[in-house]
């Protein structure tokens, strides 16, 4: 082997690498009085970006402030389109408990059918923008029915929506799924070291299934 060849990292080296910095998490650290210190925001660890030995360096991670835009073109930040989208599923979760309302036992009420032409001929993507259309229809049963929901979009984001939940599942997602493409990058990476040129060239036709959930 050559000495650039000698120095580069083994495939499970870089696996090994990967995984480190991957499930890096901020735990409590505990004294020697016992009590748990204040735990630590956690940190970025940006690879190949701390000089010639190619550890990383640990330093903020910063989203440019027009990564997301509104529809009025306004800069947002990323809490803040996550919470424009929440909204919106918001909106979709207090319609179906309406309707679900309109279906009584032996039949739905008469406004059940406004609202699923309503639906059919204005499709819910923007939530607020939706409402605001349903409350100028010149059908008082329609323009009720927004009030009805914009209350229970309210109540189901204060009450019932489980936030708890939404952070541990999210979290888990990504850190999954970051584990699952890394190993299947790494693994396609050997099975192109081996095989030479032409099996790197095999390899990049082709990758492993996922099961990400995005």
């Amino acid at each position: 082997r050559t000495a650039a060849t000698s120095a580069r990292p083994s495939t499970f080296e870089m696996l090994a690498m990967a995984t480190r910095h991957v499930c890096v998490r901020a735990s409590p650290r505990r004294p020697a009085g016992g009590r748990v210190a204040r735990r630590e925001s956690p940190r970025w660890k940006a690879w190949g970006s701390g000089g010639a030995d190619g550890e990383g360096v640990e330093e903020p991670m910063v989203v440019p402030a027009d990564a997301f835009k509104s529809e009025a073109g306004h800069n947002l930040t990323p809490e803040r389109k996550a919470g424009t989208a929440l909204g919106n599923l918001f909106t979709m979760a207090a319609t179906r408990v309406i309707l679900d309302q309109f279906t009584g036992s032996r039949h739905r009420s008469p406004v059940y059918y406004k609202m699923v032409d309503f639906l059919n001929e204005n499709p819910l993507r923007n939530g607020n923008e939706w409402l605001a259309k349903l409350m100028r229809e010149p059908d008082n049963d329609l323009r009720i029915t927004a009030m009805r929901i914009i209350e229970t979009r309210r109540v189901f984001a204060e009450t019932e929506f489980d936030w708890d939940v939404l952070e541990r599942v999210a979290k888990e997602e990504t850190t999954a799924d970051t584990l699952e493409m890394t190993k299947a990058f790494l693994l396609q990476s050997l099975h192109a070291g081996d095989a030479g040129p032409e099996g790197a060239d095999r390899g990049s036709s082709t990758s492993p299934p996922s099961s990400s959930s995005w």
